[in-house]
């Protein structure tokens, strides 16, 4: 009878990886950043998330998960982000000159001139107004008299000029330093502010 009840022991015990049970955790997490390359920007998120767990006898189990995320970016997309508004005050016509100019992928920029329209960086000329285009020339050389010139930062103290004027620049286009930008086609599109 000892024989039996050791095997009716062994039916009724629970054996170790019986009594352990076990668990089930799940997470997620998620996070945000959000930066440009062409933006003066930083952005971070944060985020978590939660498992849930069973087991079976006495074992039980959890999991859990976090995550975040962060970005930055450095460029000077800034000034160029401003555009949409400033275009947003003028005329109806330069408002649609300015979708034409969206719509076929013109690079827009900042452009300088003296109070009278006149250019004040060493350009030729006469006085430009609003819905002037300028064409020269190729080929495209960003110093000198071989590109029309324009700017990607209006506030950069390199450029002179009391009046700023945001530009479309079409074709081919080439940056250089100071934040120069420069084409063989220009349209002055409409005056940045008063």
């Amino acid at each position: 009878m000892g024989g039996l009840t050791a095997a009716v022991l062994l039916v009724g015990a629970l054996l170790p990886w019986q009594e352990r049970g076990y668990g089930y955790g799940d997470g997620d997490g998620y996070g945000y950043g959000c930066g440009d390359g062409y933006g003066y920007g930083d952005g971070d998120g944060y985020g978590d998330g939660d498992g849930y767990g069973y087991g079976d006898d006495a074992g039980y189990g959890y999991g859990y998960g976090s995550g975040s995320g962060s970005g930055s970016g450095s460029g000077s997309g800034y000034w160029r982000a401003t555009i949409p508004s400033l275009a947003s005050r003028w005329q109806p016509t330069q408002r649609e000159r300015y979708d034409a100019a969206v719509k076929a992928g013109a690079l827009l920029a900042f452009w300088k001139s003296n109070t009278d329209g006149t250019p004040a960086n060493g350009g030729t000329g006469g006085a430009r107004k609003a819905g002037d285009v300028e064409q020269i020339p190729g080929p495209l050389v960003l110093c000198g008299s071989g590109a029309l010139h324009a700017t990607i930062n209006p506030q950069n103290t390199s450029w002179k000029g009391e009046k700023v004027w945001v530009v479309a620049l079409y074709g081919e286009t080439a940056e250089g330093e100071h934040e120069k930008v420069g084409a063989l086609h220009r349209e002055i599109l409409g005056e940045a502010w008063r």
